[in-house]
Formats: structure tokens, C-alpha cells, sequence
């Protein structure tokens, strides 16, 4: 896809499609404010990166063991979705100071979240050869894409907190987030399965 529309129309539509970071990050919005959310986003940045690299650097590699390769790493993924469920469900207020541990949860779902295959494989130029100095421009505007989109959707968890601040507690936020998590880790699991097994 090394054409700069295409490439483009797919990122973004890619990156705003709701899923397990996006989940994360809108749920921060809503329980920290989009200030102090703000600051999470270069853990989702440098997530990515290291998923997208280590996707086509590993597959590269291993180019006979792709199919087994991307489910062992469907089912991590699904484990770590499950953590951060869990932790969003425990959400307290006490909490709130603990940005270091918010960051490396932003960075772990996003590290296993399989957008990021979907990057290596189709949508960045070069990146399935191997050819990571060609794809450079292409990630360095992809990095530019994450950070943009990601404050959107802190923004957005933000806005809706704000909204029906009145009407719902933040303990209330942080489990529906985790609860969205949970639908996500289900649902990767049961498909990498069915794959798996040819269901």
C-alpha cells in the first residue's frame, strides 16, 4: 500500500475503529481527565511500534510458522486484555497517582493488540519483507496518526464523563471499560480457536 491516500484512508480508519487501546485510553479520559490522560499516550505510541516491528521483523524470520506464530500470540493477547480488565474493575480512586502503572498497562494491551498485525502485514509499506529503512516515512506518519487519534479518544472519554458526570460514578466508568475488555479478550480467544481448529 505505497500509495500515501490509501495508506492514510486505512490508518485512520484502522486506528478509529473502537477496540482494546481505544477502550483503555477513553476509559483513562473519563477517570483521570484528558490532561493528566494526555501524558499515557506515548505508551500507546511506543506499543504499537514495538508490536508492528516485532510482527514483521518476527514473521520474517519464521515464515513457515506464521499460522502458530499469530495464534500463540492471540491467545497472550487475550491474557493481557484480562488483566487490564481486571485492574480497570478494581479501579479506585486511590489509584489515580499511579501513572506509571497506567502507562505499562496502556502499553501491554496495545503491545498485543492485533491492529498491530494488521499493520505488519498489509497496510505498511515494506514492512512484510523485512525492508524496515524503506518503511521508515511510513511509520513516522503512522506515529503522528497514534498520537493524534489517541487524544481523540481520550477527548471522547473524557467528554463523556463530563456529560453524565451527574448520572454515573467513575467506579461505574472504569467497569464498564473493563467490561468492554473482557467482550474483547472473549471474542479473540473463541476466534483464534475456531481457527485454530478449523471449526
Amino acid at each position: 500500500m505505497e500509495n500515501w491516500l490509501a495508506f492514510s484512508a486505512a490508518t485512520i480508519t484502522l486506528l478509529f475503529v473502537p477496540g482494546p487501546t481505544n477502550t483503555l485510553i477513553a476509559s483513562n479520559g473519563a477517570l483521570l481527565g484528558w490532561k493528566s490522560a494526555l501524558r499515557l499516550l506515548p505508551a500507546e505510541l511506543v506499543g504499537y511500534l514495538c508490536a508492528i516491528l516485532g510482527w514483521s521483523l518476527g514473521l520474517s524470520l519464521a515464515t513457515g510458522f506464521v499460522h502458530s506464530a499469530a495464534s500463540f500470540a492471540a491467545i497472550i493477547a487475550a491474557a493481557a486484555l484480562l488483566v487490564s480488565a481486571r485492574k480497570l474493575w478494581s479501579w479506585d480512586m486511590a489509584r489515580q497517582s499511579r501513572r506509571g502503572s497506567r502507562a505499562l498497562d496502556i502499553f501491554i494491551v496495545t503491545l498485543c493488540n492485533p491492529k498491530a498485525l494488521l499493520f505488519a502485514l498489509t497496510i505498511v509499506p515494506h514492512l512484510r519483507e523485512g525492508d524496515v529503512p524503506a518503511a521508515l516515512p511510513y511509520l513516522a506518519y503512522l506515529s503522528l496518526l497514534i498520537l493524534t487519534i489517541g487524544s481523540i479518544w481520550t477527548l471522547i472519554g473524557a467528554g463523556i464523563a463530563r456529560r453524565f458526570r451527574h448520572f454515573a460514578s467513575s467506579r461505574l466508568f472504569a467497569r464498564l471499560g473493563a467490561a468492554v475488555l473482557v467482550f474483547f479478550a472473549t471474542s479473540l480467544f473463541v476466534t483464534t480457536l475456531l481457527r485454530a481448529f478449523e471449526l
